[in-house]
């Protein structure tokens, strides 16, 4: 958990800082979401800020431990105390610590081998949602890998000829399943909404927007867009990113190719280390993730996004008219 990294440049600094400034707020909302703070500790750490790097490691060490994660939170503690090895509360956390990973019968990290980097990456790499009770195939939304990137710049290339079938439908039948056994809206209304929104996404053509369902749904003034959001993050505990605060960098954008950014409402906004954040409008869209994993060579963290914050960052970044 050093704080001594190579320079960087001035533009760079100034995008760590706002990185920081918008997780800052993230984790404010969602103390227990470990990915986030794991970008924030990473964030402080690259511009050499020290005592806010130990404090968001300590609260990510509590955090473990609240989640019974005792081998991740005991190697926050060690990573603390190579920088305050006298400090009294961080002796009695990681002794705390200890005894629970003993009585748990959880498995001694190791001091910096490769089997206790290995784990850290695991976990560091894993988004903590809970979709069981929304769709089937729960893994497909929520596992996070770190997959191969086209060198030769062909993307269709690098996704696999099934996530490629599973393409041509939008992906809106997890959302719109979600939405109804969560009672966020009503059947009638959810499923009337998808059958408009997949005719016009069937209809694409290459450069094209596409629809968005909880767009359709509250342009209906079934719900108000802010509650409807809301009610998604309660029930899932997705991340959320206000995209239309961030300045969003276009060449960020465009790792990803155009027509699954337009097409499906994803959209790259920003990097931290080996990760790569990216907005959705629907995060139930198991056959976007899986492209997106498969063309990107990154830890990837997926948020919750407005179809209209997604749209406007389209819109400027390929210089698309309203």
């Amino acid at each position: 958990m050093s704080v001594e990294t190579p320079p960087i440049s001035q533009e760079e600094q100034e995008q760590i800082r706002q990185t920081i400034e918008m997780f800052e707020v993230i984790t404010q909302a969602n103390p227990h979401d470990c990915q986030s703070l794991e970008i924030l500790k990473d964030a402080y750490g690259r511009i050499a800020q020290l005592p806010d790097m130990l404090r968001v490691a300590k609260q990510l060490a509590e955090t473990y431990v609240h989640l019974g994660q005792y081998s991740s939170a005991m190697l926050e503690y060690e990573g603390i105390l190579q920088h305050m090895p006298d400090n009294p509360d961080i002796v009695a956390a990681l002794g705390d610590v200890e005894a629970h990973l003993v009585k748990s019968g959880q498995k001694l990290p190791g001091d910096g081998t490769a089997a206790a980097e290995e784990q850290r990456s695991a976990m560091f790499a894993a988004i903590n949602l809970d979709f069981k009770t929304a769709v089937t195939d729960s893994a497909n939304l929520t596992t996070t890998t770190s997959t191969q990137r086209s060198m030769a710049g062909d993307h269709a290339t690098s996704i696999n000829p099934d996530v490629a079938e599973r393409l041509q439908q939008d992906g809106n039948d997890g959302l719109a399943k979600f939405l109804v056994q969560q009672k966020l809206v009503g059947e009638e209304i959810v499923n009337s909404a998808l059958e408009r929104v997949q005719k016009r996404n069937r209809e694409l053509k290459p450069g094209q927007v596409g629809s968005s369902l909880i767009d359709e749904i509250c342009r209906r003034g079934a719900i108000e867009m802010e509650n409807l959001l809301c009610g998604i993050l309660d029930r899932s505990k997705f991340a959320y990113i206000p995209l239309e605060t961030y300045d969003v960098d276009r060449s960020i954008v465009k790792m990803l190719p155009e027509n699954l950014t337009v097409s499906r409402l994803i959209v790259p906004f920003d990097i931290m280390s080996r990760t790569v954040m990216i907005a959705t409008a629907n995060p139930f869209d198991a056959a976007g993730k899986e492209a997106v994993q498969q063309l990107l060579d990154y830890h990837i963290q997926w948020h919750l996004a407005s179809p209209a914050a997604i749209l406007k960052v389209i819109g400027e970044t390929y210089r698309m008219g309203a």
